[in-house]
Formats: structure tokens, sequence, C-alpha cells
């Protein structure tokens, strides 16, 4: 006897109907028929006396309905109760935009190749909000640049970003470049932002220029790219997402400012959680 088959009958005798009954559950009335006959003869019994003004149940039904009942109840009530117990597992983890855009797609990938039933959400801040996000456990790590650090929270992973300044095609001299608008995400903090603003007050000194830098603030790194390639302004992006671009043209940094230095954090306070130690696990074995 499959609970299937008993509630389907629970609802005919409800309706007193094979027809309202198939109707209510979107079911075939053919298909209910064959239901209950089927379980008729795994009882041996009629659960129904058919006439031509309809159907009426017999007391074997009637008996049966009220076991029915009580068993449809209970799996319903076993679904809930479990459903509520079933573990979710979720792993919150912090960026800036040009850092979640960059490397963190990658990782993610082959974080959930292994991981599938893991809920991941992403926020992007500037780099002491994710701090302090980290410190007060409303993310379980964070990406940061290496200068940043904290009594409550420490570095299990790092990497080196390789770095480029990137304009429209048009612009090839150091000379041009000085000229151009600084397109940079909202957050002063950023270490892209702050690299490229140390570049452009060194090489302003070195060319004698007197000017601030014009800026321009966007919120995404498909902004930045965005107004780079319709000849806003320069940027500086890691090289790799300057790759999939084929309209920006890359300009080489002098050595100090080539790379920047990343460090994943988490909390001293609290041992890492199962979804968090398999991501540092896939950081670490990462080809970076």
């Amino acid at each position: 006897m499959e609970s299937s088959d008993l509630r389907i009958f629970r609802i005919v005798a409800q309706e007193q109907s094979i027809s309202k009954a198939a109707l209510k559950m979107g079911y075939v009335q053919s298909n209910v028929t064959l239901r209950i006959q089927k379980l008729e003869k795994e009882l041996g019994q009629s659960l129904f006396d058919r006439s031509n003004k309809g159907i009426t149940i017999t007391e074997a039904g009637q008996q049966l309905w009220s076991y029915a009942d009580q068993i449809v109840d209970l799996l319903d009530e076993a679904t809930r109760v479990l459903k509520v117990k079933l573990p979710s597992y979720q792993l919150q983890l912090g960026a800036t935009p040009t850092v979640a855009a960059s490397r963190l797609p990658q990782w993610l990938l082959a974080y959930y190749k292994e991981n599938r039933d893991v809920d991941v959400s992403i926020q992007t801040h500037g780099q002491i909000e994710l701090m302090n996000q980290v410190v007060n456990h409303k993310l379980d790590g964070a990406f940061i640049s290496s200068q940043y650090h904290h009594q409550d929270i420490q570095s299990v992973f790092e990497y080196n970003e390789q770095l480029v300044i990137v304009s429209a095609g048009h612009i090839h001299t150091e000379s041009e470049l000085l000229q151009q608008r600084l397109i940079v995400n909202t957050f002063p903090d950023c270490p892209y932002r702050k690299c490229l603003e140390e570049w452009y007050h060194t090489k302003s000194k070195s060319h004698s220029l007197q000017q601030l830098p014009r800026v321009i603030e966007v919120d995404t790194v498909e902004a930045i790219i965005r107004g780079v390639t319709d000849g806003l302004g320069i940027s500086l992006l890691p090289e790799r997402i300057v790759r999939s671009y084929a309209q920006l043209h890359s300009h080489t940094l002098p050595i100090p400012l080539q790379q920047a230095r990343i460090q994943f954090v988490v909390s001293k306070q609290n041992p890492p959680s199962i979804t968090l130690s398999a991501f540092i696990n896939l950081l670490t074995h990462s080809e970076h």
C-alpha cells in the first residue's frame, strides 16, 4: 500500500466523487479509478459502492479513511520536522569589486564542483569594512590587501595579482596617460585605486605636472571597463581581467607597482566551519 494511493483515496472520500477528486488533484479520472481499484484489490474489500448516481463510501472505506488520515498526517508532519532539521550549509565571503571579478569566479567554480550543497554569498565593500565584518563574524572570510592587519584576524592565504594600466587603443605614451581621467571604484581604500593614484602622483612629479588627477568613480569593474573603452579615462586592473578585452590597451607599470599582494583573512576567535575549511583548502592548493 503506497502513501500516494492513500492520499488519492482520501480526496475521493472527501469529495464523494471520482471526477471531482480527479479535477481537484489535476489527475486524469481514469488514473484515479485505477488507483482506487488497486487499493481495493490489495485489501480485498470494496471501498466505495458504485451506482448511476455516483459513489458512496462503504464501512470498510470509512475504516480506511480514519487510518489514511492518521498515516498521511504523520507523513506530512515527519516531512516538515525533518526538512527543518536538514543542515543548511552557507559560506559568506567578502572582497573588493575588482578581486570579486578577477580571481573569485574561478575559485568558486572549483569549489562548487566539490560542495554542491553550499550556498555562497559574496559581499563587496571597501577593505576596512570587509575587515570589520570578519572581526564581527558577519563574514566567514574576506580578500583584502596584505597591508591591512587586525589583532582579531589572521591571513590563511596570499597571492600576487599582476597589474597593468589600461586605456583606449589610441593612447600610447606616458604623457598621454597623465592627461586622462582616472576611472576607479567608489572605495578609497581599494588596493587597485590606491596603486593607480600612487602611480599618477609619482609620474606627475617626474613630468613636472602640478594638476590633481580628475577622477571618475563607478561601482563595478564592468563600468570601469566600459568607461575606458569609451575613452572616458584610464584605469588599473588585474592583467587576467584585461586579457578578456581585446579593445583595452595595456601599459606596464614600474616594478614596485606591478603587483598587488592580496590576502584571504578569517577570524582568530572562531574555528573555521566545514564550508570555510573546504574553501581555504581549495585556495591553498590552487595555482596562483
